[in-house]
């Protein structure tokens, strides 16, 4: 097994499974369970519900793999919450209240650590075959890293800017100031934001899609 099929084999199926536990237990500790439900929370549901509507209502690109339903993976969830929970906890810094220096850098390094390791992850699945984007560059037979480069760097660097923002946001309003009851707002104000901002390099494609569905 060469380097890309190790990197996609422990990213998609070994991390989700053997990381995620103890990224629970990490987080808890960091700032209890309220707060872990809020860092791998988020991303789980992000992880189902937005490659769910781009793979299969939409159908923008999709995966090839034994452990698939439809066009994604089955514990897709779980591969989002175990990535970006692992990330997190390296680019995570503890905050004060109303600390924007540290949320501000919060989100870079959220930014530059989760737009490379997911910009990454697509470069090498679409090379070894395992995504295909039905984007124009990939319907002229472009070479993966010109299909990632259309849309990668700005989708993932932002998604990883407002997660740390988020659960930065998160740390301050329910493990400072105590009050679980935070994660009410925090939960859809989190999906949302994290939803469009992803979706901001495909919105004229999804537009083309739309109305496509529109017309029959």
């Amino acid at each position: 097994m060469n380097f890309s099929k190790t990197f996609l084999f422990v990213g998609n199926k070994i991390l989700p499974f053997v990381g995620l536990p103890i990224l629970i237990w990490l987080w808890v500790r960091e700032g209890g369970i309220a707060f872990m439900t809020l860092v791998l929370g988020l991303p789980f549901l992000f992880g189902y519900i937005v490659p769910g509507i781009g793979t299969n209502f939409l159908k923008m690109w999709r995966f090839h793999d034994s452990w698939t339903i439809g066009n994604y993976f089955i514990h897709h969830g779980f591969i989002y919450a175990s990535s970006m929970g692992f990330v997190m906890y390296f680019a995570f810094f503890t905050p004060t209240n109303n600390d924007w220096s540290t949320l501000l850098g919060n989100m870079v390094r959220g930014a530059g650590l989760l737009g490379f390791i997911l910009w990454t992850h697509d470069f090498i699945a679409i090379r070894e075959g395992m995504l295909e984007i039905y984007s124009e560059p990939w319907k002229r037979g472009a070479a993966p890293e010109v299909i990632t480069a259309q849309y990668a760097p700005l989708c993932f660097s932002l998604l990883g800017a407002c997660y740390a923002g988020i659960v930065t946001v998160g740390y301050q309003t329910v493990v400072l100031n105590k009050n679980i009851n935070n994660l009410w707002w925090l939960f859809p104000l989190g999906l949302t934001v994290m939803s469009a901002v992803t979706s901001l390099p495909f919105l004229p494609w999804i537009k083309e899609i739309l109305l496509q569905k529109a017309q029959g």
